[in-house]
């Protein structure tokens, strides 16, 4: 007699499980779409999902609405939707939530509730939300300063390959803030950074070799890392770039070179660079 209701609960789960393999490639596709730059397309594919209680795609609508993205920019909007999904317990939602009290976008800035947020995310793993919570205890910013947390939450996030909390892990370990100093370590941590593209971590890196810290001293390595740091506008790395054509350390001496990227840097306000040209020859 019990037949007919065991294969009703097969059908059901079977039912189930087919909706929530068409939801999951719904998402997906509108990741992708997303990621491609078609934000009309990913619209429509989130907001019925969103309609029908789909935490992930709550989500994703409020990341719409605050950027802006095939919709008119709206802070409010973009709130409504993340707490949908926070309700939830959406960890993408968390952050983002946390990240506009933490910059004060369409409320009042409020560290102590971004990092209420930062928190609830970072508890589940997410990187940027780790990332952005040892920055908090890093600079103290709502909270006390506290450089030994800032490199828990910094190494959650940089093991998850977060290029932030790389670039700043390295930080504190050239500095020796919160850890024993360790050139070794904050070489390796900007390496991680710096492979992925972060020009703050390739202009460290090339002080690092332009200085021999922890390293041989290598002109030839500093010019690489600041040549790939100047060339996505970093000011700093066009202004030791610079130096190194005026004085030839690592390349030929040249004058004209030095006087470009002094130009560069001091465009963007280095007063150093600015100096620089005064005495170029």
């Amino acid at each position: 007699m019990k037949k007919p209701l065991i294969l009703a609960m097969i059908l059901a789960l079977t039912t189930t499980f087919a909706f929530a393999d068409a939801t999951a490639d719904q998402l997906a596709q509108a990741q992708t779409l997303y990621e491609d730059g078609d934000y009309a397309t990913a619209l429509e594919i989130w907001s019925p999902l969103a309609e029908q209680g789909n935490a992930e795609a709550q989500g994703k609508l409020g990341l719409l609405y605050q950027y802006g993205d095939a919709v008119p920019q709206d802070y409010n909007k973009a709130i409504q939707w993340y707490e949908k999904a926070t309700a939830q317990n959406n960890a993408a939602a968390q952050f983002y939530l946390g990240f506009l009290y933490d910059e004060g976008l369409g409320v009042t800035q409020d560290y102590a509730k971004a990092r209420e947020w930062y928190e609830k995310s970072a508890a589940q793993g997410n990187a940027q939300a780790q990332s952005n919570l040892g920055l908090f205890y890093d600079q103290g910013w709502g909270v006390v300063q506290d450089y030994s947390k800032a490199h828990d939450w910094y190494e959650k996030a940089a093991i998850q390959g977060n290029t932030y909390a790389q670039y700043n892990l390295g930080l504190l370990y050239q500095y020796g803030d919160g850890v024993l100093q360790d050139y070794d370590k904050a070489r390796e941590w900007f390496e991680k950074a710096a492979t992925q593209g972060d020009a703050d971590a390739q202009y460290n890196l090339g002080l690092l070799y332009q200085y021999g810290d922890g390293v041989p001293q290598d002109y030839g390595k500093a010019y690489e890392w600041f040549e790939k740091a100047a060339a996505q506008g970093d000011a700093d790395a066009q202004y030791s770039l610079a130096l190194l054509y005026q004085y030839g350390d690592g390349v030929l001496q040249d004058y004209g070179k030095a006087r470009e990227w002094y130009e560069k840097s001091a465009a963007q306000g280095n007063s150093d660079a600015q100096e620089a040209l005064q005495r170029l020859p």
